[in-house]
Protein backbone atom coordinates (compact mmCIF):
# COMPACT_ATOMS: atom_id res chain seq x y z
CA UNK A 1 0.00 0.00 0.00
CA UNK A 2 2.86 2.79 1.21
CA UNK A 3 4.62 1.46 -2.18
CA UNK A 4 1.66 2.09 -4.67
CA UNK A 5 0.90 5.57 -2.97
CA UNK A 6 4.60 6.17 -3.25
CA UNK A 7 4.90 5.44 -6.88
CA UNK A 8 1.42 7.69 -7.40
CA UNK A 9 2.78 10.69 -5.46
CA UNK A 10 6.04 10.30 -7.85
CA UNK A 11 3.93 10.26 -10.62
CA UNK A 12 2.34 13.33 -9.77
CA UNK A 13 5.11 14.86 -8.96
CA UNK A 14 6.79 14.32 -11.90
CA UNK A 15 3.81 15.64 -14.32
CA UNK A 16 3.19 18.57 -12.16
CA UNK A 17 6.74 19.64 -12.48
CA UNK A 18 7.74 18.84 -15.99
CA UNK A 19 4.31 19.80 -17.74
CA UNK A 20 4.28 23.02 -15.27
CA UNK A 21 7.63 23.97 -15.92
CA UNK A 22 7.17 23.45 -20.02
CA UNK A 23 4.26 25.79 -19.77
CA UNK A 24 6.99 28.29 -18.02
CA UNK A 25 9.58 27.92 -20.22
CA UNK A 26 7.55 27.94 -23.63
CA UNK A 27 5.50 31.44 -22.42
CA UNK A 28 8.59 32.64 -21.09
CA UNK A 29 11.17 32.06 -23.98
CA UNK A 30 8.51 32.96 -26.83
CA UNK A 31 8.55 36.73 -26.49
CA UNK A 32 12.46 36.60 -26.06
CA UNK A 33 13.10 34.61 -28.96
CA UNK A 34 10.50 36.69 -30.97
CA UNK A 35 12.67 39.64 -29.82
CA UNK A 36 16.20 38.28 -30.37
CA UNK A 37 15.02 36.87 -33.85
CA UNK A 38 13.76 40.32 -35.30
CA UNK A 39 17.38 41.39 -34.01
CA UNK A 40 19.43 38.61 -35.80
CA UNK A 41 17.84 38.65 -38.94
CA UNK A 42 18.27 42.40 -39.18
CA UNK A 43 22.14 41.67 -39.49
CA UNK A 44 22.08 38.85 -41.06
CA UNK A 45 19.82 39.47 -44.03
CA UNK A 46 18.49 35.90 -46.18
CA UNK A 47 19.21 33.96 -43.48
CA UNK A 48 15.44 33.84 -41.54
CA UNK A 49 14.60 30.22 -41.62
CA UNK A 50 18.16 29.40 -40.15
CA UNK A 51 17.78 31.92 -37.31
CA UNK A 52 14.14 30.27 -36.20
CA UNK A 53 15.79 26.44 -36.80
CA UNK A 54 18.92 27.72 -34.19
CA UNK A 55 15.91 29.14 -32.11
CA UNK A 56 14.22 25.97 -31.86
CA UNK A 57 17.36 23.89 -31.41
CA UNK A 58 17.46 26.08 -28.27
CA UNK A 59 14.09 25.87 -27.02
CA UNK A 60 14.37 22.04 -27.29
CA UNK A 61 17.78 21.76 -24.97
CA UNK A 62 16.17 23.71 -22.51
CA UNK A 63 13.39 20.82 -22.51
CA UNK A 64 15.79 18.27 -22.00
CA UNK A 65 17.74 19.92 -19.26
CA UNK A 66 14.46 20.28 -17.15
CA UNK A 67 13.34 16.22 -18.21
CA UNK A 68 17.15 15.95 -16.87
CA UNK A 69 16.73 17.41 -13.34
CA UNK A 70 13.29 15.35 -13.04
CA UNK A 71 14.81 11.26 -14.59
CA UNK A 72 18.05 10.00 -15.13
CA UNK A 73 18.83 11.82 -18.29
CA UNK A 74 21.91 10.85 -20.35
CA UNK A 75 23.42 11.30 -23.98
CA UNK A 76 26.33 10.94 -25.73
CA UNK A 77 27.73 11.69 -29.21
CA UNK A 78 30.03 8.94 -30.63
CA UNK A 79 31.18 11.62 -33.88
CA UNK A 80 34.43 13.36 -34.03
CA UNK A 81 33.30 15.99 -36.32
CA UNK A 82 29.75 16.27 -38.23
CA UNK A 83 30.10 16.98 -41.65
CA UNK A 84 28.34 19.72 -43.06
CA UNK A 85 25.38 18.36 -44.59
CA UNK A 86 23.68 15.04 -43.92
CA UNK A 87 20.65 12.82 -42.57
CA UNK A 88 19.98 12.14 -38.83
CA UNK A 89 17.84 9.14 -38.25
CA UNK A 90 16.06 9.16 -35.18
CA UNK A 91 13.89 6.19 -33.54
CA UNK A 92 10.39 7.19 -32.82
CA UNK A 93 9.16 6.33 -29.25
CA UNK A 94 7.45 9.43 -27.84
CA UNK A 95 6.19 12.92 -28.84
CA UNK A 96 9.74 14.51 -26.90
CA UNK A 97 11.69 13.14 -28.95
CA UNK A 98 12.28 15.84 -31.47
CA UNK A 99 13.26 17.22 -28.45
CA UNK A 100 16.45 15.22 -27.89
CA UNK A 101 17.98 16.55 -31.22
CA UNK A 102 18.50 19.59 -28.80
CA UNK A 103 21.57 17.90 -27.20
CA UNK A 104 23.73 17.76 -29.80
CA UNK A 105 24.91 20.07 -31.88
CA UNK A 106 22.70 20.36 -34.55
CA UNK A 107 21.22 23.75 -34.83
CA UNK A 108 20.89 24.10 -38.54
CA UNK A 109 17.79 20.95 -38.78
CA UNK A 110 14.69 20.97 -40.89
CA UNK A 111 12.44 17.91 -40.02
CA UNK A 112 10.95 15.93 -42.26
CA UNK A 113 7.51 14.49 -40.46
CA UNK A 114 3.69 14.19 -41.10
CA UNK A 115 1.17 16.74 -41.43
CA UNK A 116 -0.53 17.05 -37.87
CA UNK A 117 2.12 18.78 -35.81
CA UNK A 118 1.91 21.34 -38.66
CA UNK A 119 -1.77 21.88 -36.90
CA UNK A 120 -0.38 22.12 -33.39
CA UNK A 121 -1.20 25.58 -32.50
CA UNK A 122 1.99 28.33 -32.49
CA UNK A 123 4.19 25.04 -33.34
CA UNK A 124 2.53 24.93 -36.84
CA UNK A 125 3.53 28.33 -37.85
CA UNK A 126 6.85 27.85 -36.32
CA UNK A 127 7.51 24.74 -38.07
CA UNK A 128 6.35 26.51 -41.31
CA UNK A 129 8.53 29.73 -41.14
CA UNK A 130 11.64 27.39 -39.84
CA UNK A 131 10.80 25.25 -43.57
CA UNK A 132 10.17 21.79 -42.15
CA UNK A 133 8.63 19.61 -44.41
CA UNK A 134 5.68 18.12 -44.47
CA UNK A 135 5.83 14.26 -45.92
CA UNK A 136 1.74 14.07 -46.69
CA UNK A 137 1.24 16.89 -48.66
CA UNK A 138 5.12 16.32 -50.77
CA UNK A 139 4.93 13.87 -53.85
CA UNK A 140 8.29 11.88 -53.81
CA UNK A 141 10.35 13.86 -56.23
CA UNK A 142 9.44 17.01 -54.88
CA UNK A 143 10.67 15.77 -51.65
CA UNK A 144 14.21 14.66 -53.37
CA UNK A 145 14.32 18.23 -54.82
CA UNK A 146 13.73 20.09 -51.71
CA UNK A 147 15.71 17.90 -49.62
CA UNK A 148 18.89 18.18 -52.05
CA UNK A 149 18.72 22.18 -51.86
CA UNK A 150 18.87 22.40 -47.87
CA UNK A 151 21.52 19.86 -47.98
CA UNK A 152 23.36 22.12 -50.68
CA UNK A 153 22.96 24.72 -48.30
CA UNK A 154 24.23 22.99 -45.22
CA UNK A 155 21.40 21.97 -43.36
CA UNK A 156 20.82 18.65 -41.30
CA UNK A 157 17.82 16.93 -42.02
CA UNK A 158 15.86 15.01 -39.55
CA UNK A 159 13.84 11.61 -41.08
CA UNK A 160 12.35 9.32 -39.02
CA UNK A 161 13.05 5.88 -41.00
CA UNK A 162 9.99 4.35 -38.92
CA UNK A 163 7.48 6.93 -40.43
CA UNK A 164 5.55 6.63 -36.66
CA UNK A 165 5.96 6.62 -32.45
CA UNK A 166 6.88 2.86 -31.45
CA UNK A 167 4.30 1.21 -29.42
CA UNK A 168 6.57 -1.02 -27.99
CA UNK A 169 9.81 0.90 -27.96
CA UNK A 170 11.15 -1.74 -30.53
CA UNK A 171 12.13 -0.43 -33.82
CA UNK A 172 9.03 -0.84 -36.40
CA UNK A 173 10.05 -1.32 -40.32
CA UNK A 174 12.48 1.21 -42.22
CA UNK A 175 11.15 3.04 -44.83
CA UNK A 176 13.44 4.14 -47.79
CA UNK A 177 13.37 7.49 -48.65
CA UNK A 178 16.52 8.48 -45.49
CA UNK A 179 18.67 5.80 -47.69
CA UNK A 180 17.68 6.85 -51.11
CA UNK A 181 18.24 10.05 -50.46
CA UNK A 182 21.96 9.54 -48.62
CA UNK A 183 22.21 7.81 -51.58
CA UNK A 184 21.90 10.33 -54.29
CA UNK A 185 23.15 13.29 -52.98
CA UNK A 186 26.45 11.60 -51.29
CA UNK A 187 25.42 12.48 -47.73
CA UNK A 188 25.94 10.27 -45.01
CA UNK A 189 23.56 8.93 -42.13
CA UNK A 190 23.84 10.05 -38.70
CA UNK A 191 21.61 7.13 -36.87
CA UNK A 192 20.47 8.71 -33.23
CA UNK A 193 19.12 6.34 -30.67
CA UNK A 194 16.83 7.35 -28.36
CA UNK A 195 16.17 4.65 -25.72
CA UNK A 196 13.28 5.23 -22.90
CA UNK A 197 11.12 8.28 -23.89
CA UNK A 198 8.39 5.23 -24.51
CA UNK A 199 8.76 4.46 -20.72
CA UNK A 200 8.50 8.70 -19.41
CA UNK A 201 6.03 9.00 -22.00
CA UNK A 202 3.76 5.80 -23.29
CA UNK A 203 2.03 6.44 -26.67
CA UNK A 204 -1.61 6.64 -25.90
CA UNK A 205 -1.16 7.93 -22.18
CA UNK A 206 -1.93 10.97 -21.00
CA UNK A 207 0.57 11.11 -18.04
CA UNK A 208 4.10 10.74 -17.81
CA UNK A 209 6.40 8.83 -15.04
CA UNK A 210 10.13 9.09 -14.52
CA UNK A 211 12.31 6.65 -15.98
CA UNK A 212 16.03 5.96 -17.53
CA UNK A 213 16.39 7.86 -21.05
CA UNK A 214 19.66 7.31 -22.66
CA UNK A 215 20.18 9.55 -26.11
CA UNK A 216 22.84 8.42 -28.11
CA UNK A 217 24.33 9.92 -31.53
CA UNK A 218 26.25 7.24 -33.41
CA UNK A 219 29.39 6.95 -35.79
CA UNK A 220 27.87 8.54 -39.54
CA UNK A 221 27.11 5.91 -42.01
CA UNK A 222 29.14 6.93 -45.23
CA UNK A 223 26.95 6.58 -48.76
CA UNK A 224 30.47 5.43 -50.74
CA UNK A 225 30.70 2.19 -48.22
CA UNK A 226 27.37 0.84 -49.90
CA UNK A 227 28.14 1.78 -54.13
CA UNK A 228 29.66 -1.36 -54.69
CA UNK A 229 25.93 -2.88 -53.71
CA UNK A 230 24.59 -1.07 -57.25
CA UNK A 231 21.28 -0.81 -57.28
CA UNK A 232 20.20 -1.87 -53.77
CA UNK A 233 22.72 -0.24 -51.92
CA UNK A 234 20.42 1.97 -50.43
CA UNK A 235 18.64 -1.10 -49.04
CA UNK A 236 22.07 -2.66 -47.70
CA UNK A 237 22.79 0.85 -46.17
CA UNK A 238 19.67 0.50 -44.35
CA UNK A 239 19.56 -2.41 -43.29
CA UNK A 240 22.98 -1.79 -41.79
CA UNK A 241 21.72 1.74 -40.05
CA UNK A 242 18.91 -0.51 -38.81
CA UNK A 243 21.04 -3.40 -36.92
CA UNK A 244 23.22 -0.56 -35.63
CA UNK A 245 20.41 1.59 -34.16
CA UNK A 246 18.94 -2.26 -32.38
CA UNK A 247 22.17 -2.77 -30.69
CA UNK A 248 22.12 1.06 -29.14
CA UNK A 249 18.96 0.82 -27.90
CA UNK A 250 19.71 -1.88 -25.67
CA UNK A 251 19.30 -0.18 -22.35
CA UNK A 252 21.95 -2.00 -19.57
CA UNK A 253 19.81 -3.18 -16.81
Amino acid sequence: MLNALGNFTSVCRFNILFFGGLTVWTLAYLPFAFLFYLFRIHIRHGMKQKEIRALAHFYGYICCRLLGALTKFEYADKNDLLPKSYIVTPNHQSFFDPYCVGVFPIKNQVFFVRGWPFRIPLYGVIMREAGYLNSENMRLETFFQKAEELLRDGAALVIYPEGTRSSTGELGRFRSGAFHLAMRCDVPIVPMCIAGTNNVFPKGKLFGRPAPVRVTLMKQVNPEDFRPFGDIAHIRMQRHVKAVMEDALKLPS
